[in-house]
């Protein structure tokens, strides 16, 4: 998270690089994004996924991802229409997927080797785990832990985790074809502006729903960024998502660089907290 798009490349750059005690770590160069950095995008394609324009998307929402084509348009760009088939698959995809991942990282948080210590007078081993992890994780936390913990249990593996990979392969792939047409893709971070501050904390469903255009790029293991591109009408903030090609960080963020710069968004909260 950055005040702008410099300062996203200047920190990339920065956090970059290959960690040799890092599995998921590749040993790349790392380009000085920052000295590269440009909003001309001539010559460039932009694509506009057909099946994120969903039924019940706020008209303001569909109003700023209009003038963000609009935008790149201006900044050089050619725009076409691509298509992304299995993005309605995605949702479901990414909480059975990232769920699990969290069950199985937070494991080893048990109050004896990794985490504080919870243990409550007279209690015993078991009572200390619970206790541990009880007090130690909140709530969006736990929840992700239990539905991992479901789809990672023997009787439902197949059902739900593997089923979950092949999707997630699928989604990967229609990122792939669509990537021979064009550059980048332009989507709106979200379908409906931000919600008010703890407007939804208790309906974690509505949270997850606001993440269906997001979250498809982590599944493919994309690079993407939100640009800060307007206000709604009850002052709340709209955002426009960059998807690039893999390892093509310096094309999201040019793209993002000619956004922010026709955008002018230069609103700040007067109180966040």
């Amino acid at each position: 998270m950055a005040r702008d798009t410099r300062d996203c490349a200047i920190m990339l750059e920065a956090m970059a690089g290959f960690d040799p005690k890092d599995a998921t770590s590749l040993d790349m160069p790392v380009p000085n994004w920052e000295e590269l950095l440009s909003a001309d995008l001539s010559g460039k394609t932009v694509g506009i996924p057909r099946e994120y324009r969903m039924d019940g998307m706020d008209a303001e929402i569909v109003a700023l991802w209009d003038q963000g084509v609009a935008w790149l348009k201006d900044a050089g760009a050619k725009v076409i229409d691509i298509s992304l088939p299995h993005t309605k698959y995605a949702l479901p995809t990414y909480y059975i997927i990232a769920p699990a991942e969290a069950s199985s990282n937070l494991a080893r948080y048990d109050g004896v080797r990794y985490g504080l210590r919870d243990l409550p007078e007279g209690a015993n081993l078991q009572d200390m785990y619970a206790a541990t992890r009880a007090a130690g994780f909140g709530d969006e936390v736990k929840r992700r832990i239990l539905i991992g913990t479901y789809v990672l249990s023997a009787g439902f593996y197949d059902a739900y985790y593997t089923q979950a990979q092949k999707v997630r392969t699928l989604i990967s792939q229609d990122f792939q074809k669509a990537f021979e047409e064009c550059d980048v893709i332009l989507a709106p971070t979200t379908p409906t502006p931000a919600f008010a501050l703890g407007e939804n904390v208790d309906d974690p469903l509505s949270m997850y729903l606001n993440d269906v255009f997001s979250v498809p790029a982590s599944l493919a293991g994309l690079p993407a960024m939100s640009v800060p591109a307007g206000l709604s009408k009850d002052g709340l903030p709209l955002g426009l998502q960059i998807i690039g090609k893999a390892f093509d960080e310096q094309g999201v963020l040019n793209a993002g660089l000619a956004l922010e710069q026709r955008a002018q968004f230069t609103a700040k909260p007067e109180k966040w907290w």
